[in-house]
């Protein structure tokens, strides 16, 4: 016969023990959350901070805060609401615990990705104005409509004269009706050569594929660097280098637990619940 320890130990090793303890497990799950057990019950809660803790950020924990990486840019997010610490970093680096990095990244895999999504939007929009093609003014037949134009122009002044001369007042109106209508023109077409000069401007402009930020294309080495080290350019190469890290890091958080994604729908839900009550607060 086998003593007490060992029976117990036989008995949880069989195939349909063990099953009925994994759907126990994803009962409570559900039930729960995922991240039920961040706190050991034996564990004295003695106010000391826990990287688990509900308020400290967990993007900051897994990888970045995006809150981080643009202040006093256009894509300033503001100021994180969550505690950022970098001793409770260090201490969540060293438990090294692939579920809770997993659940983290996949937390913030779609923030960065829209952030990405957005910038790509900028982008394009800018690609697209600055690829348009504006009508040259100065070429001969341009310049020809222009001359035709004051032609005519002369001509019917001369007409608003002799008319005047003649007392034909209604038709020496109409004259200067006219006069007005082709001079409104000329000044059309005069304006669009204005509108052309901006758009030679606008030719000598490039935009940065990585964040979105206009330069000019005769930019000296000195301001092609100061874009490079700036903080718009450097916090979105940060993110896209980001998305494939956390996409890795949920990559072996799914090779280690088969279960993975249903744990992290589980939390997401238990999360939701949590939010909601401070949702209605601020809704009032």
């Amino acid at each position: 016969f086998f003593s007490g320890e060992i029976a117990r130990s036989l008995f949880l090793t069989r195939p349909a023990d063990m099953a009925a303890a994994r759907a126990m497990k994803e009962m409570m799950d559900q039930l729960m959350g995922a991240t039920r057990d961040e706190k050991p019950s034996d564990e004295p809660d003695d106010g000391t901070p826990k990287w688990q803790d509900e308020g400290v950020c967990k993007g900051h924990l897994v990888l970045l805060c995006p809150h981080d990486l643009f202040h006093n840019t256009k894509s300033d997010l503001g100021v994180c609401l969550k505690k950022h610490d970098e001793g409770l970093k260090t201490m969540f680096n060293m438990a090294n615990d692939a579920k809770y990095k997993g659940l983290y990244a996949k937390d913030l895999l779609p923030t960065l990705e829209e952030l990405v999504a957005d910038v790509e939007r900028t982008i394009n929009r800018t690609r697209a104005r600055l690829s348009q093609v504006m009508p040259d003014t100065t070429d001969p037949v341009t310049k020809a409509k222009i001359q035709e134009i004051m032609d005519q122009v002369k001509g019917l002044q001369d007409d608003v004269e002799r008319l005047g001369e003649e007392g034909e007042v209604e038709q020496a109106e109409e004259a200067n009706k006219k006069v007005a209508l082709l001079l409104g023109e000329k000044e059309r077409i005069e304006k669009e050569k204005d509108s052309a000069d901006q758009w030679m401007k606008e030719k000598t402009q490039t935009i940065c594929e990585v964040c979105g930020c206009i330069a000019q294309s005769t930019d000296n080495e000195q301001r092609k660097e100061n874009h490079l080290q700036g903080k718009q350019h450097k916090g979105f190469v940060a993110i896209r280098a980001g998305i494939q890290e956390l996409k890795d890091i949920i990559a072996a958080a799914r090779k280690e637990d088969p279960d993975f994604d249903r744990s992290a729908a589980a939390n997401g839900r238990d999360r939701s619940r949590e939010r909601l009550p401070r949702q209605r607060e601020g809704g009032r």
